[in-house]
């Protein structure tokens, strides 16, 4: 493979860079070639221009079209306005082909239905490359009509026309007008290609995880209940004012989806406290806060490239975020692009909007570099080893603000550990682990109160009171030690049965008496239940005082009957079951 690019200085100049692209091509038998007019706020003229001399010069190269928020010229993030590459594939079974795809009204139905229609044509295909205006598409489900429609082999990775209040995000094809709806593929094959697609966040995560409480979609309303934005004003000192953008953009969300962790940011605040994001984040999801440090960020990159560096790539397509581009102020960005070209050319463009399909499934990302790095025939080894940029820190080095973060995250997780800790201890019984009777007590009464008006079938509610046989005698004979052992050893079996059952919560209700919520179960089944779990206490075995046995009483909730009024039913039966001579099972009538 080989790559020209050029920026568009005038016709003439760029006339004469297209003519010197045809001529290496036939000098060195190059056969399909495919071009990339790329345009950052150029007028409609220029690119109409360079659009009509590829035409003329190359008449048999295909191109694709967009609008940038910054173009990639000569490994950079440059402020040229039209950026054109072209990409000559040297082997002759190697191709590429365009197709642009219009999604009119929001409806995907016919993108779908197209990407049937050339399932045939898609048997040879090694790669597909997609850039489509995003905010006019409904874009979770584009992606998963690539992800379905497309076979999981292909890889595909992109990115979306950037567009805003000046002009409107555009692409096009070989053929075809500006389209403000569309998706624009280029579709890579032959048995000479081959192509490996990665991307890169950069960003860590600060701080506790929070969920969203409700969302609908680009509003995140609420987050652990309180206004999303309360995240941003408690706990960063960012101010809702025209800078928000910027300021959330060092600080985005880490949204976790399908095993993967995507990146959000925030675009504006609502009256209400609410934040428009950049993409949907579905209600009930886990996210974090993240900062962005340049010297991680540089570190994720350069992780990457070492990882391109074995594919040995001819040339690299690489699709930036605008928003990355914002973060590190204008060419800046150019920090992050650099040890990509270091391997190959480059070219691509600032996104809005990021696509890259990883293990079948296709994910839309923000704020992230997505790469391909693309090579004919195999790998081929460098005259000279790759050298990291100086700027890059390996993983011993670490920033301030790395360590800062690391600390506050050390510190929230320990944090949150000893608060579980202690929030566990509040509701369990110390020396047999279950849970102590305030905690038992509350759910049987939280329960109660949940199916008071019909508490039948899968409403029922069952009470299973066991208190051990002759226990004192055990204690005053054998000491403590060994009464312990046994409220141990039952306690275990009583967990043990309960887990097996698959429901209920069991408590240690006084010195050896238990108590079983059972939660949909009614009064015979419970009894069953408790009639096993007697055979087995039955059957245990003690060093000194060598068995114990326990007596059951089983009660089920009436309509209306109060939580004390069960748990005293439940208690009658156990009474009844110890005047009956102990170690059984009785019901409350």
């Amino acid at each position: 493979m080989k790559q020209f690019q050029t920026s568009y200085q005038g016709l003439d100049a760029f006339r004469k860079a297209a003519a010197s692209w045809q001529d290496w091509r036939v000098s060195h038998g190059a056969g399909a070639a495919f071009i990339h007019i790329l345009s950052d706020g150029a007028s409609d003229r220029d690119v109409a221009a360079a659009r009509a001399a590829v035409e003329e010069i190359l008449p048999d190269a295909v191109y694709v079209g967009a609008s940038a928020s910054g173009n990639l010229y000569k490994g950079a993030v440059s402020t040229e306005k039209l950026v054109i590459t072209c990409t000559l594939l040297e082997h002759r079974d190697s191709f590429a082909r365009t197709r642009l795809f219009s999604v009119e009204n929001r409806d995907a139905a016919p993108f779908r239905q197209a990407l049937r229609d050339m399932r045939d044509e898609l048997r040879d295909v090694k790669a597909i490359e997609v850039i489509m205006t995003i905010d006019a598409l409904p874009i979770r489900e584009v992606c998963s009509i690539i992800q379905e429609e497309i076979p999981a082999e292909i890889p595909v990775w992109g990115g979306g026309a950037f567009g805003d209040n000046s002009f409107t995000a555009f692409v096009f094809e070989k053929g075809s007008p500006s389209n403000t709806h569309g998706i624009v593929m280029t579709f890579l094959g032959g048995g000479s290609l081959h192509v490996m697609s990665s991307c890169v966040a950069g960003w860590r995560p600060l701080g506790s995880p929070l969920e969203v409480t409700k969302a609908e979609g680009k509003i995140l309303y609420s987050l652990d209940g309180e206004p999303a934005y309360q995240t941003y004003r408690h706990y960063l000192k960012i101010p809702n004012d025209e800078h928000l953008f910027y300021n959330a953009l060092e600080f985005p969300f880490a949204v976790g989806t399908h095993g993967r962790v995507l990146l959000r940011h925030a675009l504006a605040c609502q009256e209400d406290g609410s934040l428009v994001m950049s993409t949907d984040i579905p209600e009930g999801s886990v996210l974090h806060v993240t900062y962005g440090d340049p010297e991680t960020i540089l570190q994720s990159v350069q992780s990457c490239a070492e990882t391109i560096q074995e594919f040995s790539p001819e040339i690299i397509s690489v699709f930036d975020c605008f928003g990355r581009k914002t973060f590190w102020g204008g060419t800046e960005a150019s920090r992050e692009i650099a040890p990509l070209h270091r391997l190959a050319p480059t070219y691509g463009f600032c996104t809005a909007g990021e696509f890259n399909r990883r293990q079948g499934v296709m994910d839309h990302h923000n704020l992230t570099l997505v790469v391909a790095a693309m090579r004919e025939g195999g790998p081929v080894e460098r005259d000279t080893p790759y050298a990291a940029p100086e700027t890059a820190q390996n993983e011993s080095t670490m920033s301030m603000v790395s360590r800062l973060a690391n600390f506050i995250n050390t510190a929230t997780a320990e944090l949150v550990e000893a608060n579980e800790t202690l929030s566990r201890m509040a509701i369990t019984d110390l020396l047999t682990e279950l849970y102590n009777r305030g905690e038992i007590q509350r759910r049987i009464t939280e329960r109660i109160r949940e199916k008071a008006d019909d508490p039948s079938g899968c409403n029922a509610t069952s009470l299973v009171m066991i208190d051990l046989d002759d226990f004192k005698h055990i204690n005053d004979t054998y000491g403590h030690q060994e009464g312990d052992l046994v409220i141990i050893t039952v306690s275990a079996t009583i967990r043990a049965a309960v887990k097996e059952l698959g429901i209920g919560s069991a408590g240690r209700w006084g010195g050896e008496e238990f108590m079983i919520l059972l939660p949909g179960v009614t009064q015979e089944k419970a009894a069953a239940f408790a009639d096993e779990l007697r055979a087995r206490i039955a059957a245990l075995s003690f060093p000194l005082c060598s068995r114990e046995t326990a007596s059951f009483g089983v009660s089920q909730a009436t309509a209306g009957e109060s939580p004390d009024h069960l748990i005293l039913r439940a208690d009658g039966a156990l009474y009844e079951a110890k005047r009956q001579g102990k170690n059984r099972v009785c019901q409350a009538k």
